[in-house]
């Protein structure tokens, strides 16, 4: 049985605990908006901050992250404005962050891709030259969550959001999180979260269906009947510009609060897995491994030298049962849908050179030791037979 069916018996649906009071104190925020996802949570944020700074209208992320993001800044009614990713260390790129700020910039979005840390610290400096937001998006963030033992820890950033939906560290299929320590970014959220409507019933079936289907399939042996049908798009990135703006559903909320009792045991297995890869491919001049060698990473990311590699990689890889996979497939000004919105013929090197050549590994405790060695011999063998 996964983690979600052993919270859920853990929890029991017969329990009165208020979600949100769970979220809460598990967060170790000072306020906390429980939210239908992540990207919604995300759009809570931005339409409190547009209250607090109205004349402010362009919101920067990086060029190289998923397009939820986008598509909740767009639903807020402002504009995303992309700049380019440090290549060792999967923030922004420093130079580039400062030449697309200004006075017209609300807010600029940290992301922890892969659930690795990036220099909130420097950001927040750099933002508050300008008055501006720092938002974390802490979405694939398993390692940095706040310590619940201390109010407001790890909530470095003016405001947070975590999501809890599909291939998130803590998943419960559903949901997502808005944190802060700030009174006056809690009144203007509160003030939106109010008219916004309960869930429906047809939102709490959906998500029974949802949660059966995940708990079917969560054995390995049946990983590949979800893989197999097209119409569920797994591991296709799309621009989805419309999604549902509604509160959180009572029951995944609850549960959310024994997966996090869960979540130190499976950091410790993600950080031993992680550690694994970077101790076996250490000596490839051609692989190019994270910042962190040692670390629990949503996903290890494995980057090669060559491009035209990865997707001949990948594919071997997933015919062994491997579930590797590329992130996203390129910058979000690249992508069908947003290209066109966006407009944005900026070439960003970094972020395109990660999307041709990098490769996202599994470290969950559902990986076998025999799995490790497969996806080793094959990675190494492809690498060193193109050299």
């Amino acid at each position: 049985m996964g983690a979600i069916g052993r919270a859920m018996l853990k929890r029991g649906r017969s329990s009165a605990e208020d979600p949100v009071a769970s979220l809460q104190r598990q967060f170790g925020a000072e306020h906390v908006f429980y939210m239908s996802s992540g990207r919604a949570a995300l759009w809570l944020i931005l339409r409190a901050l547009s209250i607090l700074e109205p004349n402010r209208r362009e919101v920067v992320i990086p060029a190289y992250t998923c397009p939820a993001v986008a598509s909740a800044i767009l639903k807020a009614g402002l504009k995303p404005v992309l700049a380019d990713i440090d290549r060792d260390s999967f923030g922004f790129l420093r130079s580039d962050l400062m030449r697309r700020v200004g006075d017209n910039t609300l807010a600029v979005i940290a992301v922890h891709l892969f659930g690795l840390a990036t220099e909130v610290e420097d950001s927040c400096a750099d933002c508050r030259q300008y008055g501006i937001f720092l938002v974390e998006d802490r979405a694939q963030a398993l390692g940095i969550l706040p310590d619940p033992q201390k109010r407001g820890s790890g909530l470095k950033a003016d405001v947070s959001f975590f999501s809890f939906g599909r291939g998130k560290p803590l998943s419960v299929m559903h949901g997502g999180l808005v944190a802060t320590s700030s009174d006056e970014i809690c009144r203007a959220a509160n003030g939106v979260f109010r008219d916004l409507r309960a869930p429906t019933l047809v939102s709490s079936t959906k998500y029974a269906l949802t949660l059966g289907s995940y708990l079917l399939f969560s054995n390995p042996r049946f990983y590949w009947i979800p893989e197999s049908l097209p119409f569920l798009h797994l591991g296709e990135t799309i621009f989805e510009p419309d999604f549902e703006l509604s509160k959180g559903l009572r029951f995944p909320g609850l549960i959310l609060s024994e997966l996090t009792a869960l979540a130190e045991e499976e950091q410790e297995t993600r950080k031993r897995n992680s550690a694994w890869y970077s101790e076996q491919f250490k000596d490839s001049p051609h692989i190019r491994k994270p910042p962190k060698e040692a670390f629990p990473y949503l996903r290890y990311p494995l980057i090669l030298e060559q491009s035209g590699l990865r997707d001949g990689i990948v594919k071997d890889l997933k015919r062994h049962g491997a579930g590797a996979a590329r992130l996203y497939p390129c910058p979000l000004n690249e992508l069908p849908g947003l290209r066109e919105i966006l407009q944005d013929s900026t070439v960003y090197a970094n972020s395109r050179k990660l999307s041709e050549n990098l490769i996202t590994l599994p470290v969950h405790s559902g990986v076998t030791q025999t799995l490790l060695e497969t996806i080793k011999t094959t990675v190494l063998r492809a690498v060193n037979a193109h050299n």
